[in-house]
């Protein structure tokens, strides 16, 4: 007995509908793969905008709603940054009242380590002046003597006007600057100024000195590191060659 044959063929509507639908669901890895690959200066599509794209004022641009047309506003007055007070006018500003400090602040403890410190950032910030010795012979004047760059003026640290300037005097010029010296507060901290205003007394006072205040132990190693050592041949070297 032969069965009937029945068509078993798809409709092709249905075979359609499976192509259309199969190229629908295409699309969005093809949109994800451009926009990973892709640039675009417009912004990307926010379904909730939440606070990414909300409405501002750029930097240093117009705001009539202001009197001053300006959209960045001022500090309002008397406003103090937090860790800014700098109420200790002695550490933070080298006054006294209404003089120069003419004592190092309590915070400063002069020793062995602040001078060291200080000496650093002497030869660092200071040297290419003032020069090693302080005299003001370092290699920017140097420079403007033989250049067409204008006078530079450099203070003698070791001269009667350079001892006549109190600690407080030195620590605010060291920050502020004086006459063509430029101020370094945004390079040197507070600290590294009092250990540098330490080194520079030092300095004069090596300088100044009487010879009659060295004690009588020190004058005497200073003398015979001066005096030149014998060798075996009966030449003489310096203390440096001797050692």
């Amino acid at each position: 007995m032969t069965l009937p044959i029945k068509d078993t063929q798809v409709p092709g509507w249905i075979i359609g509908s499976i192509i259309l639908v199969n190229m629908f669901l295409l699309i969005p890895p093809v949109l994800v793969a451009k926009a990973r690959y892709s640039t675009s200066r417009t912004p990307r599509i926010h379904v909730f905008l939440d606070m990414d794209q909300q409405q501002k004022f750029k930097t240093q641009s117009a705001n009539s709603f202001y009197r001053d047309n300006r959209a960045m506003r001022l500090p309002v007055p008397g406003t103090v940054a937090r860790g800014e007070l700098n109420a200790d006018k002695h550490y933070n500003w080298g006054t006294n009242g209404d003089d120069w400090a003419t004592t190092f602040p309590s915070q400063v403890k002069v020793n062995a380590d602040l001078l060291a410190r200080g000496e650093e950032r002497f030869g660092i910030y200071c040297t290419p002046c003032h020069g090693i010795s302080g005299h003001g012979d370092g290699l920017v004047p140097r420079r403007t003597a033989v250049s067409d760059y204008g006078a530079w003026l450099v203070t003698d640290l070791s001269s009667e006007k350079g001892l006549a300037h109190p600690i407080g005097e030195l620590f605010n010029i060291i920050g502020y600057g004086i006459n063509t010296m430029p101020g370094y507060r945004s390079q040197i901290p507070v600290e590294d100024r009092w250990a540098i205003v330490a080194y520079v007394k030092a300095l004069q006072f090596s300088q100044s000195v009487d010879v009659a205040e060295i004690p009588a132990e020190e004058k005497q190693r200073l003398e015979s590191m001066e005096k030149p050592s014998s060798s075996e041949d009966g030449s003489t070297a310096t203390p440096e060659e001797g050692r």
